[in-house]
């Protein structure tokens, strides 16, 4: 994954504030986690105000620390009112 990867997503700029959860998983370990509304909440009030940032700063646990470009993980937002909107489709 390249550093620059999240500014590719098309929901980079959407505030964390929007989010419902995040599902990350270490495609190294295994180790897999959901941040749910209390966590991003305190993302936000650390200065963590878009999706592109939050990416950024998230990491494994369980894996020493390593640089964001060799960071293997996959991320899966869930958005506040999407389940509307699909099932209004």
């Amino acid at each position: 994954m390249s550093r620059s990867a999240p500014v590719d997503h098309p929901d980079a700029l959407r505030l964390v504030v929007e989010l419902e959860s995040v599902y990350v998983a270490c495609d190294d370990c295994g180790h897999s986690r959901v941040l749910h509304l209390t966590n991003l909440q305190k993302a936000a009030d650390l200065g963590v105000h878009n999706y592109m940032q939050l990416c950024r700063k998230i990491r494994c646990s369980e894996c020493p620390k390593m640089p964001t470009a060799f960071r293997n993980l996959t991320i899966r937002p869930s958005w506040r009112g999407a389940e509307l909107l699909q099932s209004m489709a």
